[in-house]
C-alpha cells in the first residue's frame, strides 16, 4: 500500500489518491502570480498543525518576506510555528561575485551546490522535518549555466531529499511566453509528480486553475481544476 501525505488543499487530495506519495518530490510549476507560494505555505502550515514539521527554503526572497506574504494572504502567524519547532524558514540566495571566470566559475558553482544541499540537510535534520519546500529551483538553474552540471545538481538534490525521508515541493517559474513546464527544462523529467498552475481567461477576468500533469504510483485526475485562494487556504472549485 502506497503511503500518502495529505496536501490539505481542499478538494485536491481525493483527486490524487489521498495525497502526495510519501517521500516523493513534487514539481509545482506555473507563471508568476499563479499561487505557488500560497500553495507551498498552505502545505507546510497544515502539515505543522498535524504535527509534521516543515522546512521552507526560499532562493529569491528573505525569511521575513515569506512570513509577511503568508500573513497577508491567509493571516497565519508562521513565527508561532517556528517558535514551537514545527517550521523553519531559510533563505539561500546564490551570490555571484564580479570578475570571476574560467576554472574559478566551476569551483564557485560546485561550492554553491555543496553549501545549498548542506544547508537544506541541516535545516531538515534540525527539526526532524517531514515536509519541505524549495521555492524556487529557477534561480538555481540560472546560476548553474552548464546544462550537464545543472542536471547532475538537481538529481543529487532529489536523491538527498529522498534519503532524508521528506515529502518535498519544488517550485519553478515558467517564463511568460514559454510552453515548457519549468524555466530550465530539466526538473520535470526528474520529479515524481508535476502540478501546473495557470491563469485562464473566463468571461472578462482571469481565473486560476490547477492541472495534475504527472504523479507516479497514482491514479490521478487529468482534468483542469479551477481553484481559489481563501483566508482558510486553497480550495478547488468543483464544476
Amino acid at each position: 500500500m502506497v503511503r500518502r501525505v495529505p496536501t490539505d488543499i481542499k478538494g485536491l487530495d481525493d483527486k490524487i489518491g489521498g495525497g502526495f506519495v510519501e517521500n516523493s518530490v513534487v514539481l509545482l510549476t506555473g507563471k508568476t502570480g499563479t499561487g505557488k507560494t500560497s500553495f507551498c505555505g498552505s502545505f507546510l502550515y497544515y502539515g505543522a498543525l498535524r504535527g509534521e514539521p516543515g522546512v521552507y527554503i526560499t532562493t529569491e526572497e528573505s525569511e521575513d518576506d515569506i512570513r509577511e506574504d503568508i500573513k497577508a494572504t491567509f493571516g497565519w502567524d508562521l513565527k508561532r510555528l517556528e517558535e514551537k519547532g514545527l517550521l523553519k524558514i531559510l533563505s539561500i540566495k546564490p551570490i555571484f561575485p564580479k570578475n570571476v571566470s574560467g576554472e574559478d566559475v566551476g569551483r564557485l558553482v560546485k561550492l554553491y551546490i555543496f553549501n545549498f544541499m548542506d544547508k537544506i540537510s541541516t535545516a531538515i535534520k534540525s527539526i526532524d522535518a517531514k515536509r519541505c519546500v524549495i521555492d524556487s529551483i529557477s534561480v538555481v538553474e540560472m546560476f548553474i549555466k552548464d546544462p550537464y552540471l545543472a542536471r547532475a545538481a538537481i538529481m543529487s538534490l532529489i536523491e538527498t531529499l529522498k534519503s532524508l525521508k521528506v515529502t518535498t515541493i519544488i517550485t519553478s517559474t515558467i517564463p511568460e511566453e514559454s510552453e515548457a513546464l519549468s524555466g530550465g527544462g530539466i526538473i520535470e523529467y526528474l520529479a515524481d509528480a508535476i502540478i501546473k498552475l495557470d491563469f485562464v481567461p473566463v468571461a472578462e477576468e482571469y481565473k486560476r486553475t490547477l492541472t495534475i500533469r504527472k504523479m507516479r504510483r497514482t491514479n490521478h485526475s487529468t482534468l483542469i481544476h479551477p481553484f481559489e485562494i481563501t483566508k482558510e487556504g486553497i480550495r478547488i472549485i468543483e464544476v
